[in-house]
């Protein structure tokens, strides 16, 4: 009865020492692990319309012709949306496309806002 007592203990122990730490979410106290992700705009989006980015349902950028953006941003998933903006001179604009982005702590991801067949999209990008 005690060996079987022991060898239930142990197997306890062995089974709790290789239990995952339970996680929180990242906050800026906490030191989490960060990812990069990088996202530009394609030459075939009309340079008279602007593109609203936005993470998680919060704006954090507008790129024009030209620009890109680099965000520091804890590893996870997340919610990346594109839309062009109206304008004056835009004829394709409140077009808008979004997906769920997953990052890795450390990872650079890259996208390319994208224009074809009157669809917007975000394009993944292959680092070289």
């Amino acid at each position: 009865m005690r060996t079987l007592l022991l060898l239930g203990c142990l197997y306890l122990s062995l089974g709790l020492s290789h239990a995952e730490p339970a996680t929180q979410a990242p906050t800026a106290n906490t030191g989490a692990k960060l990812a990069q992700l990088i996202i530009g705009r394609d030459e075939k989006v009309p340079k008279t319309c602007d593109v609203e980015l936005q993470l998680e349902e919060k704006t954090v950028a507008q790129l024009q012709a030209g620009d890109s953006i680099s965000l520091d941003i804890p590893a996870g998933t997340h919610y990346l949306r594109a839309k062009l903006l109206a304008a004056a001179d835009c004829t394709a604009d409140d077009l808008a496309s979004g997906q769920s982005v997953l990052l890795e702590p450390g990872e650079t991801r890259q996208y390319q806002v994208m224009l074809d067949n009157n669809a917007l999209f975000l394009a993944p990008q292959l680092k070289e």
